[in-house]
């Protein structure tokens, strides 16, 4: 994908603020099944009349032609809304129910149910009794090559369903629903930020502080390092921010990382401002259990990212404020840099051997920018309805290296190679939310692989 390949008016027009991105496959996520035939495909194949022959009949022997399918029902009622058909010379327009069976219209009672009294035609696999409805039955309709392949795709045991009959679509299409899957990952991140921020009754800064605090953890140590924040809130330690003594103190101290008796002169001048100001503000202590080390490189040990932390914190000021106003994603990175310190007591409150130099560099403010700068950024956007926010989330993403992990890794072997951390974004989306839970009706990829049987 092109850098900026959607910016401007083209991004507004997709995403609409509120609505944003919307290209999904309309397939529904009902499941009911017979002899391996579901629902969930039959929706899609009455949604893709390319599927069916161009002359239907029904199962009583009247021409019938779809002029409209509807619009997909995701909640209680009839599968299908607003559809429009012509029977023989007639013209119906109403809703559209399908089943597996046609006795499951009677199975499932929709004959009592009033919201059902407007359905112009069932839709079956399988006509299995008269219902007094116009019905359509798909059995002898579907391409049985179609049906093979999507029965090959829901009973695959591979990584990903379509793994030995992968075939992408143009890269047009493959570049579009790239796009389409980082947006979905974005607003699945922005749900999740929305819950914190209900949770501190709409502060930003409580919410950026919290979410930059867990991704200092990474994946290992993310829920002690919430918790650290949330015991330490962020107006506490603003109150010490220009003394680095007493703010190492206090996450070193809550983070349970002091040891109670040493004979190194600063760690003792640590042990004695936290317990004064632990005293002082009845803090909380995390018990040093907590605190993961195994499959960890030293550069992601605890240790090494408190006192990143801390150093930030004195060296920060109004660091939220900044992000959202700042233009360019290289002055963004800019402000998360950290003085090359020395901390000669390093190695005695924690696991790292020797002094260390504590220096945040651009991998790891890169990655504070790619999980939680540019999430928060979008749904500030959204909430703010400034479009140019959420345009600029989007194309920092295009700006920041792709990711380098075994999905990334795995999809590069199948001919998809992230050219960027949108593209990165995008494949993790793809792996986790439609591979793993058998989407394939739902994916761009899959749709390609069904309709080129």
């Amino acid at each position: 994908m092109k850098s900026g390949f959607y910016k401007g008016k083209q991004i507004g027009k997709l995403m609409c603020m509120a609505k944003f991105i919307r290209i999904y496959t309309s397939v529904s996520s009902t499941v009911c099944e017979i002899g391996g035939m579901k629902e969930e495909l039959l929706h899609y194949l009455w949604n893709n009349k390319t599927f069916l022959p161009q002359q239907l009949y029904l199962v009583t022997g009247e021409p019938l032609t779809i002029l409209h399918p509807g619009l997909l029902n995701t909640n209680a009622g009839p599968d299908f809304f607003n559809a429009r058909i012509l029977i023989e010379q007639t013209t119906w327009a109403g809703n559209i129910e399908i089943h597996i069976k046609s006795s499951d219209w009677f199975k499932h009672r929709h004959h009592l149910d009033a919201a059902y009294n407007n359905v112009i035609l069932h839709v079956v696999f399988e006509h299995d009794v008269e219902t007094g409805l116009p019905t359509l039955a798909l059995l002898p309709l579907i391409n049985t090559t179609v049906l093979n392949r999507y029965t090959g795709l829901m009973n695959s045991k591979r990584k990903i369903p379509c793994e030995v009959m992968l075939k992408l679509p143009d890269e047009e299409l493959v570049q579009l629903f790239l796009y389409r899957l980082a947006i979905e990952r974005l607003e699945r991140k922005c749900k999740l930020l929305e819950d914190v921020l209900h949770q501190h009754e709409g502060s930003w800064e409580k919410l950026f502080y919290i979410t930059i605090a867990k991704y200092f953890g990474m994946q290992v140590n993310e829920q002690p390092f919430v918790r650290l924040a949330q015991h330490l809130p962020a107006n506490l330690l603003a109150k010490h921010k220009n003394n680095i003594t007493q703010t190492y103190a206090l996450i070193f101290g809550v983070a349970g990382f002091l040891p109670s008796l040493s004979a190194h002169p600063e760690v003792k001048d640590l042990n004695y401002e936290f317990n004064f100001l632990q005293q002082k503000y009845n803090l909380y202590q995390l018990h040093p259990s907590e605190w993961k080390f195994a499959k960890t490189r030293p550069a992601n040990f605890p240790g090494v990212r408190l006192a990143q932390f801390a150093m930030l914190v004195h060296q920060s000021a109004h660091l939220f404020s900044k992000l959202m106003q700042c233009n360019q994603i290289s002055q963004a990175i800019k402000y998360f840099h950290t003085n090359d310190e020395l901390i000669p007591w390093l190695d005695e409150v924690t696991e790292v051997k020797n002094p260390q130099h504590i220096q945040i560099g651009d991998t790891f403010a890169s990655h504070l920018m790619l999980n939680a700068v540019i999430p928060i950024m979008f749904l500030f956007g959204k909430h703010q309805m400034n479009e140019s926010l959420c345009e600029r989330a989007l194309l920092w993403l295009e700006l920041l290296h792709a990711e380098n992990n075994f999905i990334t890794r795995f999809w590069t072997t199948k001919n998809l190679t992230p050219k960027h951390a949108l593209h990165s974004q995008a494949l993790l989306q793809l792996y986790n939310h439609y591979c793993k839970k058998q989407a394939c009706l739902q994916c761009v990829i899959g749709n390609h692989i069904l309709q080129h049987a």
